[in-house]
């Protein structure tokens, strides 16, 4: 399509697939679809354009599309049909922000950013949270350089004062699930950061900037009662970054992505362990593309599960 730029395009970085820990299947994503919908008596019924156009505006700016956005789309293909609306400009609603971007930023806000409560974090740790999240959908900012800053981000600190918090918040945000007990202690490498001044008091919590402000203190550890080592999968590590490597060298940190974006744009669960290859080229796909949401959001736009008619979804 003319005057269209693919977003996906904005990162080009591989990984050698003998670094993944799955296997790669040579079938295409709409393949293994149409093959998930074989077996239970099923075929692809692509959505007429109007409704496309419309599954596409409301999910990637927001809004029900307009009568000329109708008539400019209807010839389009689904790959075309998503450019059109993901590079649409600001619109009334946005606050100036393009419309693919500022949707997917409030989708992510109960995932990632919790509370404007200053009982968990300050207003400007959350605004530098958006705008380091903002970055993975306006500059394809690579998603697992972005979970890696937000694990040692002054919100996640904030937000999870303590080692068990700090591992569950951890599983739960990047790994899709809570952490087992025998997970637990991994929360305990984050215990090298130290509150600058814990003895302001919560009375000042908006007006004092150093109020819940962490620092990095490795000689913390040397404290009597502090433990900042535990073992994870074998693993041990004492480090904030040791615990996030472990973290997000995981399979499931590919997995859980591609699981929390399938439900946001498909609305239902992947397959499960019954037909497992979806999610599997999928993950691998996201992994390949050097963890671009934007890749994994076209993916599964224009894939046969998302182009399907409303009353065969």
């Amino acid at each position: 399509m003319k005057n269209t730029r693919t977003i996906s395009m904005i990162i080009g970085v591989s990984l050698a697939a003998a670094s993944l820990a799955w296997a790669e299947s040579d079938a295409s994503l709409d393949d293994l679809i149409r093959d998930y919908l074989s077996v239970r008596g099923a075929t692809v019924q692509v959505a007429p354009p109007a409704q496309l156009a419309r599954r596409y505006a409301i999910d990637l700016t927001g809004v029900v599309p307009s009568a000329a956005d109708i008539d400019a789309t209807r010839e389009l293909s689904p790959g075309e049909m998503f450019d059109y609306f993901a590079n649409k400009p600001a619109m009334p609603h946005t606050g100036g922000e393009r419309p693919y971007v500022w949707v997917n930023l409030l989708k992510d806000a109960d995932h990632f950013l919790f509370s404007n409560s200053s009982q968990f974090s300050q207003v400007t740790h959350i605004r530098e949270f958006r705008d380091q999240l903002r970055r993975v959908y306006a500059e394809g900012w690579s998603y697992k350089e972005f979970a890696r800053w937000a694990l040692t981000s002054q919100m996640f600190l904030n937000r999870f004062p303590s080692a068990a918090d700090r591992a569950n918040a951890a599983f739960f945000l990047f790994l899709g699930r809570d952490s087992f007990s025998s997970e637990v202690p991994v929360g305990n490498m984050w215990n090298t950061y130290a509150l600058r001044n814990d003895g302001i008091p919560a009375s000042q919590a908006e007006t004092n900037p150093d109020y819940h402000v962490y620092e990095y203190a490795p000689e913390r550890c040397g404290t009597a009662g502090v433990v900042c080592t535990a073992t994870l999968w074998s693993q041990t590590g004492s480090i904030p970054a040791e615990a996030i490597d472990m973290v997000l060298s995981s399979p499931m940190f590919a997995e859980a992505a591609v699981e929390r974006y399938w439900q946001r744009f498909l609305g239902s669960r992947l397959p499960g362990v019954d037909f497992p290859e979806i999610r599997r080229t999928l993950a691998v796909g996201f992994a390949q593309s050097g963890y671009d949401v934007n890749w994994l959001i076209r993916e599964l736009t224009t894939s046969a599960a998302y182009i399907q008619e409303m009353m065969f979804r």
